[in-house]
């Protein structure tokens, strides 16, 4: 077997401690550590945090070379005596994807501290972690089968392989924790850091959204199921695991008991808990063929996320309000959202969504300030494709047939039997079912550089799409505003003691047009100092086609630029029911 043992051995120094047991090491006997994290599509080189390894066999040093930046071979001969590794990890990353250590609180994921044993990853594999010898009250909490310990404690734990190893999780420090029952299933929301969380309401929305999921595909992957939650001051993210999500949220996006009314922040983490939630089955589960299994080594290309995120990312805001936390209005102010972030720019005309996929690691997850007007978000074109699919499929068979049964059909066929998709999977699928036809559709949505017909599938729903001018470049999303600007930058900006620095600049817009490129900060504009505070009120004004002179910083170089005024985009968007009538029970409506 492989044993590895983690200690917290150094708060102050965000350091971890690792011993690695090989029971039967081979002969020069290799190490590998991985470079990504599923569900994370960016080569994060974990093994930069690594120090100080070394090995021994009993009482006598075992000679180690390193060979890559992540591959280590033992000077082992083959009598197969047990080989002891010792190393640190420096853990200094709050985020969910890596390790992170320090006096409040320590995470991490597996990928950052287990090293792999070449040719034994199918072996069996025991973890145990102790607690820090400063913080012996602190807790743990993971999805890892617990082997000794109680609960919520420190002790062992086991997985069958390294490939379950590594989608385990873990959370350590003084730890508020609920349990909750959703389809008879045990879940648990644990939460690190400082917080005022009303937990009882928080889990009683957790059950419903839980008890939803697992309707929809009729049976759950998992038998336990843990949130693992880091709280913040200021954060945001989520990262799937077989049996457990690991989130990261702000303070304020808990409710708290002084809280009544549901507020933005706290639904966008209750879908951000969905979004992960789901999948437990849409790419843990049911996955490209491509990661069956992971190349943790380099790469894994697929075009297939615009279905693997953008299906969640449909599902994570629609489950939140068909499980009767929000209503129609609030969610289609998030439908708003996302229509107004896939149409802002021009970068759904530069990439499709399966380019936009297969380039995940080199463009999606390494965006500069060029990505507006390059790119497109498989994410939020996705969940657009999954509107608009959904509504396809209700209208071609008299509202008989719903996205939602294709995903619970898709999974029962290629993600329980382990399968995995192709890239012409979905589409070959929709066949199937009579009174379908969405291959044209799917066809240039996903290979095309074309807006989506969302506006004229949701008017056969009774929903009327709006546009409207925003309040400033800063702002499009899914709501009118009671004073639309009268003229804009045409770049997303924001304020610092130097004026306005410009994050990005928008194609064929105002500030493209005089010169202006992202980075360089306005100090200046019709000769009336430019700051965060003022200006909206400085930019009121003018009116289209003034032509003023904007006085910018380029690194050090003072610029004098003439900045004429276009007509203002018209970049939020609102939607409305106006025929309920019409929504033949794709939207709740009391």
């Amino acid at each position: 077997m492989i044993h590895y043992h983690v200690s917290p051995m150094d708060l102050k120094g965000h350091l971890f401690e690792v011993t690695l047991t090989i029971d039967t090491p081979a002969a020069q006997q290799r190490l590998w550590l991985p470079n990504w994290i599923p569900g994370s599509y960016l080569i994060r080189d974990f093994s930069k945090h690594i120090i100080g390894l070394y090995a021994e066999r009993g009482k006598e040093s075992v000679g180690v070379d390193q060979q890559s930046k992540n591959e280590w071979v033992l000077d082992t001969d083959d009598s197969g005596t047990a080989v002891t590794v010792h190393y640190q990890v420096y853990a200094w990353d709050l985020s969910v994807r890596a390790a992170y250590l320090d006096q409040q609180q320590g995470f991490f994921n597996n990928t950052s501290l287990c090293l792999a044993v070449a040719g034994q990853e199918q072996q069996p594999v025991t973890l145990s972690v102790s607690a820090p010898d400063e913080r012996p009250d602190w807790k743990l909490a993971t999805g890892m089968p617990r082997k000794s310990g109680s609960a919520h404690g420190f002790g062992a734990f086991e997985a069958e392989n390294y490939d379950a190893l590594i989608d385990y999780p873990f959370l350590l420090g003084e730890l508020s924790i609920e349990e909750f029952i959703a389809h008879g299933i045990k879940h648990s929301l644990v939460l690190s850091g400082r917080h005022y969380a009303d937990m009882s309401r928080i889990t009683s929305d957790l059950a419903r959204i839980c008890e939803h999921q697992i309707k929809l595909f009729g049976e759950a992957p998992f038998t336990s199921y843990t949130f693992l939650t880091m709280v913040v001051g200021d954060g945001f993210g989520g990262l799937e695991h077989r049996n457990s999500t690991a989130l990261l949220c702000s303070r304020k996006s808990l409710i708290s008991k002084a809280q009544h009314a549901l507020t933005d922040d706290y639904q966008t983490f209750l879908s951000l808990c969905c979004h992960e939630y789901f999948h437990s089955w849409n790419v843990k589960t049911l996955k490209p063929k491509a990661f069956l299994p992971y190349q943790l080594d380099r790469e894994s290309y697929t075009e297939q996320l615009w279905f693997y995120e953008g299906m969640t990312s449909y599902f994570d805001d629609y489950i939140t309000h068909a499980a009767g936390i929000i209503d129609a209005d609030r969610y289609l102010k998030v439908l708003g959202n996302t229509l107004a972030r896939v149409e802002r720019g021009v970068g759904q005309y530069q990439q499709s969504v399966t380019e936009s996929s297969f380039l995940a690691w080199t463009k999606f997850y390494q965006q500069n300030e060029n990505a507006p007007n390059s790119i497109v978000s498989y994410y939020a074109k996705g969940a657009l494709i999954g509107l608009c699919l959904d509504l396809t499929l209700r209208l071609q068979t008299d509202h008989q047939l719903t996205l939602a049964q294709v995903m619970r059909d898709l999974w029962h066929t290629y993600g329980k039997t382990a399968v995995g998709t192709a890239d012409d999977t979905v589409v070959e699928f929709l066949k199937q079912y009579a009174g379908v036809d969405v291959s044209d559709f799917l066809q240039q949505a996903l290979y095309g550089k074309e807006s989506l017909p969302v506006e004229s599938l949701l008017q056969n729903f009774g929903v009327t799409t709006r546009r409207f001018v925003p309040a400033d470049d800063n702002s499009s999303n899914g709501k009118a505003v009671e004073k639309p600007a009268s003229v804009n930058l045409g770049a997303r900006y924001k304020g610092n003691a130097n004026g306005l620095e410009l994050l990005s600049v928008y194609h064929d817009e105002n500030a493209y047009h005089a010169g202006l490129s992202a980075g360089d900060r306005i100090i200046a504009i019709d000769n009336i100092q430019a700051t965060d505070s003022n200006i909206n009120t400085l930019l009121s004004r003018f009116v289209p086609g003034d032509t003023v002179t904007v006085h910018a910083f380029r690194r050090d170089e003072l610029l004098t630029l003439k900045l004429t005024f276009a007509q203002p985009k018209a970049t939020s968007y609102h939607l409305s029911v106006q025929k309920p009538e019409h929504l033949n029970g794709w939207l709740r409506w009391a």
